[in-house]
């Protein structure tokens, strides 16, 4: 997807958008309006199928113009941007409800080829795609079929009936099974001119999770790039028998589909899986990626660190996952090679990395290089808690807080009964690891102090401590952004007490590691990038936390004392857990 591009989508959907809203048009009939124009124009002999539009929108010059547009760029990636336009135009609560967001064709066509490689046979499997709307899998899949089939010499006939008979989809939106039938025709148009017949497609409206049963240890290949978004806890009891394996906390819901791939699947099958990263680290999937190790075998992960460049409306990692089924259960550390991928599917080999079966997270190296640290990394045995610290989320939510708040010091002298401590925000914290609390009123308006009930509230942190942003990503210097809480604070005011976007490492009894020394431990390079290979979401977790990898702590003061900086101190004192 060229910025160009973008730029001539977004133009036309929005001046279309201003014809559905003057016009009194649902987003179903301009999109079948606009694809039984296509069809017409460019595929004349084929018809529009069951696809039908309206004649007075038809007539529409911006819908013209929109379907000119589209005759101008391939199919797959035409296909591509009106499965986005009708994504853009329905009701915001159905799209979040289906969290619509289509594959860009650079991006599945990197995928098969992957599985071409892998030594799936597109003449011969079997394939499937549980979220097929848009066919943004089918359609090149349809195309490679015929592609392969037309070289061996097959017949049109032929072509249409090796479609009708390898390949399957389901989605719930009614339109989308439209459009991807559709879709199928237009790859198959000469077939089905040549023939006069049409094929045998396989795309219903049903519920993947609930309503394939008939399906499950029958296909070949599984492709799927599933709908992500967190579950209500009504949503998840609907689904709490099916798949209690890997449902935990608050699920999100491209973890069961990824679970229900690999139930789809035959023996030695393979999956391909476009989702985001998360599923790679966060805690409320640590069910799921135990039923990964023990139910599969994951062959290679991409990763498309371009984060504006695969969905639209969305910035995310995204991972595009390869894993063959195992019906022989058991759990064991794997290997799986890894790849970083450039949104227009060109890729470079990072190294293999070593995935835990526990359900711990699985470090993913993201750049040359990477492969080394972790491997280093994961001979040392230390975590945080072995550092005398333990992680706890800010507790006051500002906005959403019953306690009385006061913008300054000043104002905060003029309470006569009651307790007023430091409020630490994640602004306070800077990149060179140091701690700004003024006590002045701050630019936004966000209060500085807080009333609490007593030092013994669950909210106040009376002891050194280090404080982190929470919320960081890839693009800063720094993904752990850390600094030792003044003891000045501590000394005048007894304690404080964080916002909800800091995370607090808080020293327990006993710490002989300094926060200071501490926060420096965070911010070095060989940390921050282990620490990025763990974690792709935005958000600081303490579950990641407590798993990172930490030299000894004796051996890394040893080496501090030695005089060395705190770069080499770390990378020396990893390697001492390395060779002992």
């Amino acid at each position: 997807m060229s910025t160009l591009e973008k730029q001539q989508y977004h133009r036309h959907v929005n001046s279309l958008s201003v014809v559905m809203r003057t016009g009194g048009h649902v987003a179903e009939e301009m999109v079948e309006t606009i694809l039984a124009l296509w069809s017409q124009t460019q595929y004349p002999a084929l018809g529009h199928g069951s696809v039908t539009g309206k004649k007075n929108l038809a007539s529409d010059a911006k819908v013209q113009g929109f379907v000119n547009w589209l005759c101008q760029g391939d199919l797959l990636h035409s296909a591509y941007w009106l499965s986005s336009a009708y994504a853009f135009w329905i009701e915001e609560e159905k799209r979040r409800h289906l969290a619509m967001f289509f594959t860009p064709p650079s991006i599945t066509q990197r995928l098969l080829d992957d599985l071409e490689r892998s030594g799936v046979l597109f003449a011969e499997h079997t394939f499937y795609d549980p979220a097929c709307g848009g066919a943004a899998f089918l359609a090149p899949i349809a195309q490679r079929i015929r592609q392969t089939l037309k070289a061996k010499g097959a017949t049109a006939g032929q072509i249409l009936a090796a479609v009708g008979n390898r390949l399957f989809g389901t989605d719930l939106d009614p339109v989308l099974c439209r459009l991807s039938k559709q879709f199928l025709r237009m790859v198959l148009a000469s077939e089905i001119a040549a023939t006069k017949t049409e094929p045998e497609l396989h795309i219903a409206t049903a519920n993947s999770l609930l309503d394939i049963d008939q399906l499950v240890g029958r296909i070949d290949v599984v492709v799927c790039n599933p709908p992500y978004r967190k579950m209500p806890a009504s949503e998840v009891r609907q689904y709490a028998n099916r798949f209690s394996e890997v449902i935990e906390a608050q699920p999100n819901l491209y973890g069961l589909f990824i679970a229900q791939c690999v139930r789809l699947l035959r023996s030695h099958g393979v999956a391909a899986l476009v989702t985001p990263t998360s599923f790679l680290s966060g805690q409320s999937f640590s069910k799921l990626r135990h039923y990964l190790m023990t139910h599969s075998e994951i062959t290679q992960i991409g990763i498309v660190a371009d984060k504006s460049g695969v969905f639209i409306g969305v910035e995310q990692e995204t991972a595009l996952t390869l894993l063959r089924r195992r019906l022989v259960h058991h759990s064991a550390t794997t290997t799986a090679t890894v790849k970083v991928v450039s949104r227009d599917g060109t890729m470079k080999s990072v190294g293999p990395c070593v995935l835990p079966s526990s359900g711990n997270s699985w470090p993913i190296p993201r750049d040359e290089g990477d492969a080394e640290i972790l491997r280093i990394a994961s001979a040392s045995h230390a975590r945080l808690a072995d550092y005398g610290y333990r992680p706890r989320i800010g507790a006051l939510v500002w906005n959403r807080d019953k306690r009385q708040t006061y913008a300054s010091e000043a104002k905060a002298k003029l309470v006569k009964k009651g307790l007023v401590l430091p409020l630490l925000w994640s602004s306070d914290i800077r990149q060179n690891e140091t701690l700004v609390f003024s006590g002045k009123s701050k630019v936004n308006g966000e209060p500085s102090f807080v009333k609490v009930s007593g030092f013994d509230t669950p909210a106040v942190v009376s002891k050194p401590a280090v404080l982190l942003q929470r919320v960081t990503s890839n693009e800063q210097p720094k993904r752990l952004v850390a600094a030792p809480v003044p003891t000045e604070i501590l000394a005048r005011f007894g304690g404080f007490v964080g916002e909800n976007h800091t995370v607090i490492l808080e020293a327990l009894e006993g710490c002989i590691f300094p926060p200071e020394r501490l926060a420096a431990l965070l911010g070095s390079t060989f940390v921050d990038r282990y620490f990025r290979c763990i974690s792709g979401a935005t958000n600081v977790s303490i579950f990641e936390l407590s798993q990172l990898p930490l030299p000894s702590p004796h051996m890394l003061l040893r080496a501090i004392e030695r005089g060395l900086d705190i770069d080499a101190a770390v990378a020396w004192a990893f390697r001492q857990s390395e060779s002992g």
